[in-house]
């Protein structure tokens, strides 16, 4: 069967993303932006994602100052088993080059019944739904294995991250566990 009918999210697949206008440059045409189950071919292309991310994002996104990610990280990301552990890539298609791999979702064990979630995208494409449409895809995901809970570790100062949990409308916990850094529940088996 194929993921996106499996997952019931098919129609999430051709979403267009509009970039944001930009005062000294022209504005690009809307580009087809689709989700897909990570792959170990996408190993290169997800090195180069993470490189390709501000300092900032690479913060937020791992806690701490790094370049991105080596190979064993990329090849440990694109080879999930796909009962425990899964991923999710953002495909940027143009006609004006080659397909752009814009953003990255994991969903790791965490516990009995229970998974962590870690999403990032690329600085360029903020606030487009590129994150949200990965982490809808991660939720479904994990319901459909059985899990009970997502947790996502965040820092306390991304409200982005924050909103972006927030307004999936899962019922939701939040506790500080130290310098910062704050961990999310949500409950998946809300809604269903």
């Amino acid at each position: 069967m194929d993921l996106t009918t499996k997952y019931g999210l098919d129609r999430r697949d051709s979403r267009r993303a509009t970039p944001r206008s930009q005062p000294d440059r022209a504005r690009r045409p809307a580009e087809v932006v689709r989700i897909r189950r990570i792959e170990p071919a996408d190993q290169a292309s997800l090195q180069s994602f993470y490189a390709g991310l501000s300092e900032e994002s690479r913060r937020t996104r791992f806690f701490g100052p790094t370049a991105g990610i080596g190979g064993p990280q990329s090849s440990w990301f694109c080879t999930p088993d796909h009962d425990h552990r899964e991923g999710f890539v953002a495909i940027m298609a143009s006609s004006a080059g080659p397909d752009r791999l814009v953003g990255h979702v994991c969903v790791e064990p965490d516990g009995p019944g229970s998974a962590e979630v870690a999403v990032a995208v690329a600085d360029d494409l903020r606030g487009r739904g590129i994150g949200r449409r990965l982490v809808e895809w991660a939720v479904a995901w994990a319901r459909l294995e059985g899990l009970a809970t997502l947790t996502a570790t965040v820092l306390a100062g991304n409200p982005a991250i924050n909103r972006l949990l927030a307004d999936l409308g899962l019922p939701s916990t939040s506790r500080p566990i130290g310098a910062g850094v704050v961990e999310i529940q949500l409950d998946l088996r809300s809604g269903i």
